[in-house]
């Protein structure tokens, strides 16, 4: 375009000195045909370009002189077609001239054809270094002659480009961009007047022979330009685009814009009022103000009405996630001020809805460096509403192809991105008063990320919940190959029967659970984070009831069998309380090993040890209940001799034995129990007999005294 511009103003210059020099008598008796070749050759020794002029050249001189050419195709030597014209119209008012000012009729440019055309390294556009010299040295020229008499006015009735065509090819990228029905239409042109301007085109993408994008579009305003002070109004702004792709889906993508610009280019300033922008179902209004443009700071406000998020997201072409909620997502907006240092865009304050939900803070982008800083406070939010709805299927069970190897259970997909993770700069810090997640009621939950340079560390995860706290910490570092994570977690006093209660509806278990674990892994899969988690955790439980025990019951019933204990198991108390339960844990490989589980159960103590192999799916653990004082008293009493005895259950096999089948109590000590009872009775039956026998002779007190020597009582 600035190519044609130039060629222009060199004809209109051309005629204007044509008529300085008496060419209004010449006019009459010269056909400007006859000089097509001299044209021609200025315009290569000028323009460094290759102008043929097919058509005719038609002028008039009074009283306008005006000027029309016709069919025009212009190239630079050695290049492809660079643009053709049907036809370019021109007239100036003669009388206006002799005064310094210039007084045109309209101007009118049909059937231009431009063709741009890339390969990667070069293109038709700039020509040779030769061309560049040449047009310089016209450019020049014709600036020298400009300044020698400049023009006092400027008045243009009108400005029309109709049918115009742009062509835009990179054959190294196999795309090319076709603007068609390019039409242009000014009203009259002044200075300090506005000037009402209407434009309209078509567009089309290809990559290849594929097409992947259509577009039409309309703009509407009136512009006051005051070129030499570098000042641009455009006033009643109005613009529509629509944009068709496969990507977007069968719908139109629609496009509308109203507002006003005042720019300053000279003093670095622009000022738009937006006084509206749809996208879909999504409006935006608000003022930004821009301030020197190397280093820009913004000004305004930005403020977006609620919309449907799943709506947009179905009209830009993109999968709506399924929410449990049909509402959810349905009422999403944005109030903001824009304000900041500068380089920076930073809306503060930021006042984000989300539904039922409203967050406030602020957002800095350093434009920079495209640091971004978060900070944001919520009140309340259900998580419920927003999880993908109930199904039947049980997804993402994977069963163990046999209790040895675990098979497939654990997913070898990466579920954990790096590159994103390379490319996060973020400080973010987000909290929230109250959330419902799972069922589950939390409160003051907090969470502070900070991501460079690939190290991503996650220093707060906090949470109060059930009357305890939560206090963990992450870090994610894709600096290293594999992936490395880091693990902090502390928990204390949440009441694990509440949790359970929320979780499941009944609570086999009460008291105050307090946790602590550092652990780490590394890669990007469930399968490498298994396999590869290390650490040490601790676990403790106090003050709680022990639901429905198992344990009791089946030591009792076991018991039973040995009939002489005589034990009343239909009174078995089935809540156990317990005053402390814990142990600590060992993590290498995936492999959690303890020695030291114990609880304080009421007249009975619990130990533990053993193992569970997480990558094999394993678990290889012994319990057993150590009766410490008549068990449950009243309502399990047994013999006094079974105090200090310790009853084992042995639980072996795979995850995906039934619990049943897994643990089952170790029936040798009930067999010893039994052995012991039987030789006891023999022994007390023997020691009777012989007692009888030996009284007779011994007396009484010598044969009791002989009887505890022979069997110890």
């Amino acid at each position: 375009m600035k190519l044609l511009t130039r060629l222009l103003i060199g004809i209109l210059v051309f005629v204007l000195l044509l008529i300085g020099a008496g060419g209004v008598i010449l006019g009459f008796v010269i056909d400007p045909n006859d000089y097509r070749s001299e044209i021609e050759q200025a315009a290569l020794e000028s323009g460094g370009v290759e102008l043929k002029i097919n058509g005719e050249i038609d002028w008039s001189v009074f009283p306008w002189l005006g000027l029309a050419v016709n069919d025009i195709a212009i190239r630079y030597p050695e290049q492809p077609q660079l643009a053709t014209l049907n036809q370019a119209q021109l007239s100036v008012k003669l009388m206006p001239l002799f005064s310094g000012n210039v007084e045109m009729s309209s101007i009118l440019v049909d059937g231009l054809k431009l063709n741009l055309i890339t390969t990667g390294r070069a293109n038709n556009w700039t020509g040779t270094q030769a061309d560049k010299g040449t047009a310089a040295m016209g450019e020049e020229q014709q600036d020298r002659g400009r300044s020698g008499g400049a023009l006092r006015g400027l008045d243009i009735e009108s400005i029309t480009l109709s049918n115009a065509q742009l062509r835009y090819v990179d054959e190294a990228a196999g795309s090319r961009i076709e603007v068609n029905q390019l039409n242009l239409t000014t009203g009259r042109i002044a200075p300090e007047q506005e000037i009402p301007i209407e434009l309209s085109a078509q567009m089309n993408q290809f990559q290849g022979d594929t097409q992947t994008l259509a577009m039409t579009t309309t703009l509407s305003t009136n512009a006051q330009l005051n070129l030499e002070a570098k000042q641009y109004q455009l006033s009643g702004l109005n613009a529509e685009v629509e944009v068709n792709s496969a990507a977007l889906g069968p719908q139109p993508l629609k496009l509308g814009l109203k507002g006003q610009v005042d720019a300053d280019i000279a003093a670095q300033r622009v000022d738009i009022e937006l006084q509206q922008l749809a996208l879909a179902n999504l409006i935006a209004t608000g003022q930004v103000g821009i301030e020197t443009f190397a280093t820009p700071t913004f000004s305004g406000e930005l403020n977006l009405a609620k919309f449907d998020l799943k709506q947009l997201l179905t009209q830009l072409g993109q999968s709506a996630p399924e929410t449990s909620d049909a509402k959810a997502l349905t009422a999403v907006g944005l109030n903001a001020k824009l304000a900041g240092p500068a380089n920076t865009l930073t809306l503060n304050p930021l006042t984000l809805t989300l539904d039922d939900t409203t967050f406030t803070g602020s957002l800095t982008i350093d434009l920079k460096s495209q640091a971004q800083t978060i900070a944001l406070k919520g009140d309340s939010l259900n998580a419920d509403r927003y999880l993908p709805p109930a199904s039947n299927e049980k997804a993402g069970q994977q069963s163990a192809s046999n209790g040895q190897s675990g098979g497939e259970r654990w997913s070898k997909e990466e579920v954990i991105p790096v590159e994103p993770l390379k490319a996060l700069n973020l400080d973010a810090k987000l909290d929230l008063a109250q959330l419902k997640i799972s069922g589950l009621d939390a409160n003051n939950l907090g969470l502070t990320v900070s991501a460079h340079n690939g190290l991503v560390k996650i220093s707060r995860i906090d949470a109060d919940l059930y009357s305890g706290t939560l206090r963990n910490a992450v870090t994610l570092d894709a600096r290293k190959s594999p992936l490395q994570i880091a693990i902090d977690k502390k928990i204390t006093g949440v009441q694990i029967g509440e949790l359970l209660t929320a979780m499941n509806g009944s609570a086999p278990i009460t008291g105050a659970v307090s946790s602590t674990a550092k652990l780490s892994a590394q890669g990007q899969s469930i399968y490498a984070i298994v396999n590869s988690l290390s650490g040490n955790a601790s676990v403790n439980a106090a003050d709680g009831v022990i639901e429905g025990i198992n344990m009791a019951q089946t030591i009792c019933q076991g018991i039973n069998n040995v009939a002489s204990l005589g034990i009343n198991t239909e009174q078995v108390d089935q809540s156990t309380p317990f005053a402390n339960m814990g142990g600590n844990f060992n993590i290498s490989n995936g492999v959690v090993s303890n020695k030291d589980l114990a609880a304080t159960l009421d007249a009975m103590s619990l130990a533990g040890r053993g193992s569970v192999d997480l990558p094999k799916a394993l678990v290889d653990y012994r319990l057993g209940l150590t009766i410490k004082e008549n068990l449950f008293k009243q309502t399990c009493s047994v013999n006094n001799r079974l105090e200090g005895v310790e009853f084992p259950v042995n639980c072996k096999g795979s995850f995906d034995t039934p619990p049943a089948k897994m643990c089952s109590p170790d029936a040798s000590v009930f067999a010893n129990l039994l052995k012991a009872e039987a030789k006891k009775k023999v022994e007390e039956k023997v020691s009777k007999k012989i007692e009888e026998k030996l009284g007779e002779k011994l007396g009484d007190e010598g044969a009791k005294s002989l009887l505890k020597g022979l069997f110890g009582n």
